[in-house]
């Protein structure tokens, strides 16, 4: 839970924790490396990421777990074990930023189970999807996976209140859609880490300014989403996230108000993402699909990160640009990974990536 009572941070300089950062930053993957990545073959990625900073947990899989499903569960691991050790180098603080920040990983490995129960998936392929890279214990999602109904998931999920889902289980009553229990899950998360942020000291102002984009740029992609399948005005101002900020709360609202996506795409043209969508939107004309566009915006957030670890090298925003760039790289990992599983051509593995 929060910081009770809101009480203001004294983060201080942690020196030795910036520095152990700043060497963990050091050793993700460049963009030359992925573009070597995506001339290799399957095995020759594996190889790869089993001399890299991976090595441990492929190592440790390998016994019982084998290509795409070894790698996949590596990265997995890495990833959760990667944050757990920012909160052993962390004094009490720092790690209750660290640890505020990750639950949104305890989200995305919820949902992962819900979504999994909902399409009647095996429970292998559930738990290999798994990261356990929040606060959560891999354990505990195991027994999460074990309910019976999505209901009992809720109930069960430690994170959030059950009653705030009433109307996410009324839609999938109704409507058999999960969009309005994920939608609560974000509200949820959102609100509570811009609330926590506001206990930052004046250091963790670059902090709630990327979290402000990161809120601008999700609310686009489910407008995006939502006027792409037609939602009605109403309907879409539930899906959006208000974080508070008068201006930015005003400029998304305007947007929901938009008839459709056509319209959407025309006041978009208008803002700071006018270049960053533009490929976006003539891949969605051709193809109908929002893959490319969502890359897009990635991209661009991933852009916003990077200013958290060059404008401030030692200070708390280091460690919050570490763990956004380092779960960039996990994703572009997987999506390398499945690609060359698949055999899909590399100029579309590319366009997928975000360097």
């Amino acid at each position: 839970m929060l910081v009770s009572k809101q009480k203001n941070l004294e983060l201080g300089k942690y020196p030795y924790t910036y520095v152990r950062t700043v060497v963990m930053r050091s050793l993700l993957f460049k963009r030359e490396d992925y573009q070597k990545m995506l001339k290799m073959g399957f095995s020759e990625i594996a190889k790869l990421l089993q001399d890299s900073h991976y090595k441990k947990e492929i190592n440790e899989f390998a016994r019982e777990y084998s290509d795409a499903d070894l790698l996949e569960l590596s990265l997995n691991r890495n990833l959760a074990e990667s944050f757990k050790k920012l909160i052993r180098i962390s004094p009490y603080e720092l790690s209750l930023l660290v640890r505020e920040y990750i639950k949104r990983k305890d989200i995305e490995d919820i949902k992962t189970i819900i979504r999994g129960k909902f399409t009647s998936a095996n429970e292998k392929q559930i738990l290999s999807s798994i990261t356990a890279a929040g606060t959560l214990s891999y354990d505990f999602f195991i027994s999460l996976l074990k309910k019976e109904s999505i209901e009992e998931i809720l109930k069960s999920s430690k994170m959030a209140d059950f009653g705030i889902f009433a109307d996410g289980l009324r839609n999938l009553r109704q409507g058999n859609t999960l969009v309005g229990i994920e939608n609560t899950f974000d509200k949820f998360y959102y609100n509570q880490i811009i609330r926590f942020s506001k206990a930052l000291p004046r250091q963790g102002a670059l902090f709630r300014n990327f979290l402000l984009k990161e809120i601008e740029i999700l609310n686009i992609l489910t407008l995006l989403r939502l006027k792409r399948a037609k939602f009605g005005k109403e309907s879409v101002k539930d899906f959006i996230i208000l974080p508070g900020d008068n201006l930015k709360d005003a400029k998304i609202m305007k947007f929901a108000e938009l008839d459709d996506l056509e319209e959407l795409s025309r006041a978009l043209e208008k803002t700071e993402y006018k270049n960053i969508l533009r490929k976006g939107f003539e891949e969605f004309k051709k193809s109908g699909s929002l893959i490319m566009l969502e890359a897009e915006l990635y991209k661009y957030l991933l852009k916003q990160s990077m200013l958290l670890l060059h404008q401030h090298p030692l200070s708390v925003d280091v460690i919050l640009g570490y763990m956004f760039a380092k779960d960039i790289e996990v994703r572009n990992l997987k999506i390398i990974v499945k690609g060359k599983q698949l055999g899909l051509r590399e100029d579309f593995i590319e366009s997928q990536l975000v360097f």
